[in-house]
Formats: C-alpha cells, sequence, structure tokens
C-alpha cells in the first residue's frame, strides 16, 4: 500500500524592512542635495501607494545624481523585490552593501530575493550576516530557520525559531515553525507542544490546529487527530485535505462508516485528488462493497495512471470477487511493470495464474517473489501447489 502523505506547508514569515528616508541637516544644502531629498521623499510616496515602478524611476534619479547614496540602491532594491525582478533586486542590494558594509537589513532583504531564486545555501549567508548586524532581527532568525528547514537542516532551524520565540515570546511563526522542524524530526510530542502554543496564542489558527492533527495521527492518537480536524473543519469547511486527514484518522480507529463519509466530503471537494478515490476504495472494499470499491480504484487510476498501488488493488479485488481473471492479470502486469520490486505484486499475479491454469507463469513469478523476500511462507506454500498442479497436469 502507498505511503501516506499528510499535507502541510511552512508559514514562511519573509517582510521586506522598509526603510524611511531622513534627509541630513546641512549647515547649507547645495541645489543637488535639494533634488535629491525630492526625489527621495517622492520615491517614497510612491512605495507607500505601492506604485513601485514609479518608485523605482525616482530612485534611479538619485542614483544619477549621487551614486554614492547606499539608501537608494537598498530601497530601489526593495522596490524591485515587491515587483518580483529579484535578480536586478539583488545587484541592487549588493552595490548599496559595496558602499555601505553595515546596512541593516539590506542582508535581509537581499536574502529574500535569494530565497525566491531557490539560492539557499547563499540566503543562509546573507540571514547570518544580517544577524551580526542586528542579533535582535526576528523576522532574520524566523527566516533562517524557513531556510534552514528547506535545506533539512532541521537542528539548526529549530535552533533559529527557538531565539525567535526568546526575542518575541508571542510570535505564532516561531512557535509553529519550530513544531514543523521537530515533527520532520519525527519529534511529534515535541511538535504538538509547539501547535498547542500557536493554538494558545490564536485559537483560529487554522494551520496549528490541522498540523497537530498529523502529529496526533502519527502517534497513533487517533482520537486527538479526529478533534483537531474536526475544529479546522469548523472554522473552515473547505481547509484543504482536512476532511481526507480525518478520515484516514477514522480508519486508525477502523470506523470505515466515518471514514466513507469523510473520504466522499473530500471528493466533493476535491474531484481531482486520486488519492482520496483510492482510499475510499479501500474502505469500500472493507465494507463490502466490492463493485463501488472497483469504480473508486478506477477513477483513481484515470486520475493517475502511473501508480502502481491502483492497479494492484484493482487486480486484486477482481480475482478476489470472481471477476475477469484477464482484466485482473492485466491490472497486475501493469502494477509490475510500474514498480517490479514488491513481492506481493508477483505472488498476487501468481495466484491469478494458478487459478488461470497458468502454472508455469505462476511458478516463475514466485521464483522473483521469493528472490525479493526470502521468508514469504505464502509464496513457498503457493509455489510447491503450482508445481505439484503442474506435475499431475504434465502426467496427465
Amino acid at each position: 500500500m502507498n505511503k501516506k502523505i499528510l499535507i502541510t506547508a511552512i508559514i514562511a514569515a519573509m517582510v521586506l524592512d522598509v526603510f524611511y528616508f531622513v534627509p541630513g541637516c546641512y549647515a547649507r544644502t547645495t541645489r543637488k542635495q535639494k533634488k535629491e531629498t525630492f526625489y527621495m521623499k517622492a520615491a517614497q510616496a510612491e512605495m507607500d501607494s505601492k506604485k513601485y515602478t514609479l518608485a523605482i524611476d525616482y530612485y534611479s534619479k538619485v542614483i544619477e545624481l549621487n551614486p554614492e547614496n547606499s539608501e537608494a540602491y537598498t530601497k530601489r532594491g526593495n522596490a524591485k523585490n515587491l515587483l518580483g525582478q529579484y535578480k536586478e533586486a539583488i545587484e541592487d542590494y549588493t552595490k548599496a552593501l559595496e558602499l555601505d558594509p553595515n546596512r541593516e537589513n539590506a542582508y535581509y532583504n537581499r536574502g529574500i530575493a535569494k530565497s525566491n531564486l531557490n539560492a539557499y545555501d547563499e540566503v543562509l549567508d546573507d540571514y547570518t550576516k544580517e544577524l551580526e548586524l542586528n542579533p535582535e532581527n526576528v523576522n532574520a532568525y524566523l527566516n533562517r530557520g524557513i531556510t534552514e528547514v528547506m535545506l533539512n537542516k532541521y537542528d539548526e532551524a529549530i535552533d533559529d525559531f527557538t531565539k525567535a520565540a526568546e526575542l518575541d515570546i508571542n510570535n505564532e511563526n516561531a512557535y509553529y515553525n519550530r513544531g514543523l522542524a521537530k515533527r520532520a524530526k519525527h519529534d511529534y510530542e515535541g511538535a504538538i507542544k509547539d501547535y498547542s502554543k500557536v493554538i494558545e496564542l490564536n485559537h483560529n489558527n487554522i494551520d496549528a490546529y490541522n498540523n497537530c492533527g498529523v502529529a496526533k495521527y502519527y502517534l497513533k492518537d487517533y482520537n486527538g487527530a479526529i478533534k483537531d480536524y474536526s475544529k479546522v473543519i469548523e472554522l473552515n469547511k473547505n481547509f484543504k485535505r482536512v476532511y481526507y486527514n480525518r478520515a484516514l484518522a477514522y480508519l486508525g480507529l477502523k470506523k470505515y462508516e466515518d471514514a466513507l463519509e469523510d473520504f466522499s466530503q473530500e471528493i466533493l471537494i476535491n474531484p481531482d485528488y486520486d488519492l482520496a478515490y483510492y482510499d475510499r476504495g479501500l474502505v469500500q472494499y472493507k465494507l463490502e462493497y466490492y463493485q463501488a470499491a472497483i469504480e473508486d480504484y478506477t477513477k483513481a487510476i484515470e486520475l493517475n495512471p502511473q501508480n502502481a498501488d491502483y492497479y494492484f488493488d484493482r487486480g486484486a479485488l477482481i480475482s478476489r470477487t470472481g471477476g475477469d481473471l484477464k482484466k485482473a492479470e492485466e491490472d497486475l502486469s501493469k502494477a509490475i511493470k510500474l514498480d517490479n520490486k514488491d513481492p506481493e505484486k508477483y505472488l498476487i499475479r501468481a495466484t491469478i495464474y494458478c487459478k488461470s491454469g497458468l502454472y508455469l507463469a505462476a511458478v516463475d513469478d514466485l521464483n522473483i517473489a521469493l528472490n525479493l523476500d526470502h521468508n514469504n511462507k505464502q509464496a513457498y506454500e503457493l509455489r510447491s501447489f503450482a508445481i505439484k498442479s503442474l506435475t499431475k497436469e504434465q502426467q496427465e
């Protein structure tokens, strides 16, 4: 059976820090300096109005007047970042840092731009440099932690999320993301504690309830998982995959009718989700609704024809229920073509061959099954039966 995947997402607290320009005080300002100040103010006004293209034009005018203005490069980089022009933004931040290596938030915002280009190793360097300049930048800890999660550096990520929580004890993202990192390390109890802290801070945080349910599911606390998923549904009945996940928890309790209802609800919300059809088919089989199960497996195959398990279970069920053995054989052959390392698939096809009187083909499959699993007692017994049947057939 395929491995179930429970869907979650990392909340990224990647927010650009925007500076406000304060003109310097001079005994006497030149005409050029007055124009520079005017364009900086005009650019900031466009930024405030979210007219980022116009803001870029004004910052460019400032740079024409004063190529040494690191503030203008930084803020033009911010505008480009907000427009999704990440490479160009990185160039501006880099120039700003060449002019002023100690400029706070330039490293931070360059890290955001690089993360959008998936340059994660470079991102870590930028957030680290930012924290050297500003060791109390909570968002830098959060974003470095998120990047570390993406790089599977879970221990380092947990340290960064912990630091963020120390600096801001009410920061939901710090606890939430630390919970995700702990879950990735299979520390489900630790993850539940973090998600519970998020819920304590925000009783309506749907993602926290959902992920708390996921962690409890992995601990086989199916009742606890169902309670959390039910809260998610109470808050948002259309939340992605929640009915599917709750159905899996009902399956853990062998509450097949409840699971059937939830899988059906998931299909109503997400009619293209092949796993929901497949798992509903498994429930239909448990409830002995065999034709309905075959129909669900067939729908799953239509949506995802590359999943070996879908063909395997449909073929096995057709065989068990006295259906068309040729069709069952075709399904198992397709399953083996997609996954030729599973001894169970060869065993079931061998069973179908035996039912069809194809004992030599059955022996071949059982030899492969035993090469893959030397301790498969059922395969030995069926091979013995197939050899005896073949010998008897030859004697006749």
